[in-house]
């Protein structure tokens, strides 16, 4: 990574939490506008003619305007349009966390999250010459992430994520990755996973990578985001009972995040995890009666083969394939077993990166990032930790 003329920055203060990133909002009514000041950018656009118009209180009014500030917000759009039935006012905003240097790499609080919006609505009176009413303001999108550091690099937890992204359920559809090519190392770093469906989504990235493509700020700690993006109104609304802003809390934000990460990434990685073990089982059980004595390196190679093909994988670590062999061992022989697997591994040393360890530091992250949260506030919410009337555990 090329440091000349960048950001070196600190995640030092960053806080391991559960938090509110980039949202759109629309409900607030603009009630007047400085028409000279508003026109002194160029980065305005404003119609003030037509057969309907957006009526201010002082009896002025406009059909359409918009702001691309990209600066302390994304874009302003507000105008009136006629429906079916009745002419109709609309506005909506892009709102998104940007601090000097690291832009959003803290999360907000529903708290911190309401004096940024109204230093935002300040800005865009000062700045523009329009003066806004935030009464009712509703969120229209909203993206809720954990964000946490890392013990190793970010694409080093590819075969993890990939197989997080194919348990997701049905409903979410298509995968989307997106990385790069890292000439030196001779190999593609993935950098982004994310797949959704019309109204939700999930992406994991690396943010440690966005920041510094982004902003030029670097640093020297790995940073995962995993963030749940709520698309639609309906679907806030769904979730909360509500879409307006003053309705939205730091518990019904939390509460549902890691709701969502229990049902969808990890109890769906716990169901895999005694999937894979009743598979390996048989397996085992294949290759030895197929070659008793290379029954070992042949398992490992067709494990590393179907990965390759499948692009997921079937062996996550060598370490759940020594469980399954231990708990089958009948004469004592698992201890030579081990030996031999171990070695064979040093041809399939993807077996051997500790990638059962990655999933389980990702579960602890996000539990932890909860639990900062209901320290604070008490009671937490009962989770579902269960799978068919089973306690969950690592298999």
């Amino acid at each position: 990574m090329n440091t000349e003329g960048k950001n070196i920055g600190s995640t030092e203060t960053l806080e391991e939490r559960i938090g509110i990133d980039r949202t759109v909002i629309a409900g607030f009514r603009i009630v007047y506008i400085n028409v000279a000041k508003f026109m002194a950018h160029d980065n305005v656009e404003l119609e003030r003619q037509g057969k309907l118009l957006y009526m201010l209180k002082d009896g002025s009014g406009f059909r359409w305007l918009k702001i691309k500030d990209n600066y302390c917000f994304g874009t302003l759009v507000a105008g009136t349009r006629n429906t079916k039935f009745m002419k109709t006012d609309f506005s909506r905003m892009d709102v998104f966390i940007q601090n000097v240097g690291e832009g959003n790499l803290q999360n907000d609080t529903v708290s911190g999250y309401k004096a940024r919006l109204e230093k935002i609505l300040q800005y865009v009176y000062d700045e523009y010459g329009i003066l806004i009413d935030s009464s009712n303001i509703r969120l229209n999108e909203m993206e809720i992430n954990c964000t946490f550091r890392l013990k190793d690099e970010f694409y080093k937890y590819h075969r993890v994520l990939r197989l997080m992204m194919f348990n997701l359920p049905k409903n979410f559809k298509k995968l989307v990755e997106y990385g790069r090519t890292d000439e030196k190392n001779v190999c593609i770093k993935n950098e982004t996973f994310l797949r959704g469906n019309e109204s939700v989504a999930l992406k994991i990235y690396d943010k440690k990578e966005q920041l510094y493509q982004k902003l030029g700020f670097v640093t020297q700690t790995d940073i995962m985001r995993i963030e749940i993006v709520l698309k639609k109104p309906a679907k806030i609304k769904e979730v909360f009972g509500s879409n307006l802003l003053d309705l939205i809390s730091d518990k019904k934000i939390n509460d549902y995040y890691i709701q969502q990460f229990v049902k969808i990434i990890e109890n769906k990685y716990r169901k895999w995890q005694k999937y894979n073990c009743n598979y390996l089982l048989e397996q085992i059980t294949y290759h030895k009666k197929q070659n008793s004595r290379y029954w070992k390196s042949n398992l490992l190679r067709e494990c590393g083969n179907m990965e390759q093909i499948n692009q997921i994988p079937v062996l996550l670590d060598i370490a759940d394939l020594l469980i399954v062999v231990k708990k089958i061992d009948k004469n004592g022989h698992f201890s030579r077993d081990k030996k031999e697997l171990l070695r064979q591994c040093k041809h399939n040393n993807v077996f051997q990166q500790k990638d059962a360890d990655k999933a389980e530091e990702l579960i602890s992250k996000v539990h932890s990032a909860y639990k900062m949260y209901t320290e604070d506030v008490t009671p937490g919410i009962q989770m579902d930790m269960t799978i068919d009337g089973e306690v969950l555990k690592a298999v």
